[in-house]
């Protein structure tokens, strides 16, 4: 990968450097011979990406693999294929990319939406960020990221299963069962390459990003072509530099946990309701192991029931509008013990288009409670487990009274 940069910085410009666009001869034409392969020739962009994000270049690998298996030869194109975007990274801000248009050029990011592999196919809204190369992409996820407020468990952290987690937890996609996914593919592919992560950590620290920290400042000659690799990431933060734009994206889903099959120990003997049982209620039609089908059990168990629903409308999602429809009680945001928690696609983590469906088990002080569920775990076993929903994400949730 040979880049090109030329760079015209004044030192009393102090919203974004300027520079010339810039223009890669990396080959995007080229396929890959192997993950392996992709990863070793982008190997000084993953480093970089940990200090320019705090994004750790194993878990990011990990990730990329669950989000587009680095599918390069996708006829239909993908979003990494033709956008170089290494997994569901959407538009937002140009100041959100600092250190990727500083290394790679002023058109390292476009947030337009309108370049080829940007469009969304998964009914979650907005448009995939564009970047020129994949370079760009992999430094560009990891600044994305810094700059949410949903992630921040994610930054600087040195433990690659944790930080998938905390992205996970986070919200980062759609899929119930995108943890287990992720944890998956880190044990059968991102541990691969913490060789990666010890070089990075070596040469940036275990905290290498820092909010609000200042634009990088490069030299004013070109940025080193592949064989002076080593300086490419080797970019400083310069006191004297602009400042990044400090305020996070706006989106507000809070903090959610993290599955546990077994109940949270601090939340042993606070509950009201009986523990869980294994039966199957009659008038069950829900298909054995989804979300709706553990609801449907749970609150026929404690005595509030919610009739079955046919076809979309038993969508997990759909609860609170087919329930309303039915004479049902539904609140908004306004939690209840014993009550079904309807999660609309895409919230916590739930399907695009199904959404989920849990039961209240306990309203904590803070707003935040704590819920039962299936499918979240081992998806389709049956196996029922328990989850703490961030008051932000609370205030999005339909509450649903069962009849007694």
């Amino acid at each position: 990968m040979i880049i090109s940069l030329f760079i015209g910085v004044k030192n009393d410009q102090c919203s974004q450097p300027s520079y010339s666009d810039s223009t890669t001869t990396e080959d995007l034409k080229k396929v890959p011979k192997s993950v392996e392969d992709f990863v070793k020739s982008h190997k000084e962009a993953y480093i970089l990406s940990w200090k320019a994000g705090g994004f750790l270049p194993s878990a990011s690998i990990a990730q990329t693999m669950v989000e587009n298996g680095f599918n390069f030869t996708n006829p239909s194109g993908t979003s990494l294929w033709k956008a170089h975007n290494m997994g569901g990274v959407k538009t937002s801000k140009k100041e959100d990319f600092p250190v990727t248009l500083a290394t790679y050029g002023n058109d390292a990011v476009d947030i337009t939406g309108t370049k080829a592999g940007t469009s969304v196919g998964d009914n979650t809204g907005g448009a995939y960020t564009y970047f020129k190369d994949y370079n760009a992409g992999i430094v560009g996820k990891a600044e994305f990221m810094a700059h949410q407020s949903l992630y921040k468990g994610a930054i600087n952290n040195p433990d690659g299963k944790a930080t998938l987690m905390a992205i996970a937890n986070g919200g980062w996609a759609t899929d119930p069962n995108y943890l287990v996914s992720l944890i998956g593919a880190y044990n059968s592919l991102g541990q691969k390459f913490k060789w990666i992560d010890k070089e990075a950590i070596e040469k940036y620290g275990e905290a290498p990003y820092k909010a609000n920290s200042p634009i990088p400042k490069l030299p004013t000659d070109k940025i080193p072509n592949k064989n002076e690799s080593k300086n490419t990431a080797g970019v400083d933060v310069d006191e004297d530099g602009c400042v990044v734009n400090p305020n996070p994206s706006g989106e507000v889903t809070g903090k959610n946990g993290a599955p546990t099959q077994t109940l949270p120990p601090e939340y042993i003997g606070k509950l009201t309701l009986p523990m869980p049982d294994d039966k199957n209620y009659a008038g069950n039609s829900y298909p054995f192991g989804q979300c709706t089908w553990g609801a449907y059990n749970r609150l026929a168990q404690i005595g509030m029931p919610i009739e079955w629903f046919s076809g979309d409308s038993g969508n997990g999602g759909n609860w609170g509008e087919s329930a309303k429809a039915k004479g049902y009680k539904v609140e908004k945001g306004k939690p209840h013990i014993g009550w079904g928690a309807s999660f609309h696609g895409g919230l916590a983590g739930s399907d695009p288009t199904a959404g989920h469906i849990a039961v209240v088990e306990y309203i904590n002080p803070d707003g935040s409670i704590l819920v039962s569920e299936t499918n979240v775990v081992r998806a389709g076993s049956g196996l029922r487990s328990w989850r703490v929903i961030s008051k932000e994400t609370v205030a999005q949730v339909n509450f649903i009274q069962g009849r007694k």
